[in-house]
């Protein structure tokens, strides 16, 4: 992406045009376009998501979108800090609660739109949405002593393991939405694979299997988020770790 694309999508998140307040209702606008984008990337996947289709939802010609938003990058940019901006920031107070309160948020955002997950995310231009929160998620470990690089690395790792379990779930609505077949139904059509659970070859999946370990599965968020926290605090209350004097923010 060249220097003036990426500056385009700066001043789009971060400088966005002063909405309309007279005319009418169907007048266009860039909020508007991220609206319709996001209903048809929540109803029919981020794959299906074209500057025409957004259009063809508004009633609008496929040319009037780029005078509110230049591109389709842009636009998933813009998409992406929007559906951040339905979350709440981690609210002061002790850091085990206040990364709880940051992954749910998270946890939720992802429910709500699997699409995201499947965009890629490394040199996607954050907007002010995103960045707020992640800003209020590292002020609520602040307080801990932890170096600024500590920091970064432990609300990191709640993100981080969020994403990963969303990604699992966005690719299950996905594999749904394309087949119509729900993903306990697609399991239990594999009846060629359950042959090969012998205690010979597979000795502990099918003394698992046997139990009924596999059809009791734990919550997979639940379970995980509460082992990263229990990780995560072990790290921050070792004795073995020096104290950081804390910065003060300018």
């Amino acid at each position: 992406m060249k220097q003036s694309d990426r500056d385009r999508s700066v001043r789009l998140l971060w400088e966005p045009p002063a909405e309309p307040t007279r005319g009418p209702k169907a007048v266009l606008s860039q909020s508007r376009v991220v609206e319709a984008a996001i209903k048809v990337a929540d109803a029919e996947g981020v794959d299906a998501l074209t500057m025409r289709r957004v259009a063809e939802t508004l009633g609008f010609t496929t040319m009037s979108l780029y005078r509110h938003v230049p591109g389709k990058s842009e636009l998933l940019d813009l998409m992406v800090d929007a559906v951040w901006g339905e979350t709440e920031s981690t609210p002061p107070g002790p850091w085990r609660e206040g990364l709880e309160f940051f992954a749910r948020q998270i946890w939720a955002m992802h429910r709500a739109h699997p699409w995201m997950l499947h965009l890629t995310t490394s040199r996607r231009m954050p907007g002010p949405h995103a960045m707020t929160r992640q800003d209020a998620a590292y002020a609520v470990v602040s307080e801990l002593g932890l170096r600024s690089e500590e920091i970064v690395a432990v609300v990191t790792s709640v993100a981080q393991f969020v994403d990963g379990v969303g990604k699992t779930m966005a690719d299950r609505v996905q594999a749904e939405r394309e087949t119509g077949v729900s993903e306990a139904d697609w399991w239990a059509g594999r009846d060629a694979l359950w042959e090969h659970f012998t205690p010979d070859r597979l000795p502990m999946m099918t003394h698992i299997w046997n139990s009924g370990g596999f059809e009791r599965p734990l919550d997979e968020f639940e379970f995980g988020l509460a082992r990263v926290l229990d990780g995560l605090a072990v790290f921050i209350e070792s004795e073995e770790r020096p104290a950081v004097r804390r910065e003060t923010c300018l």
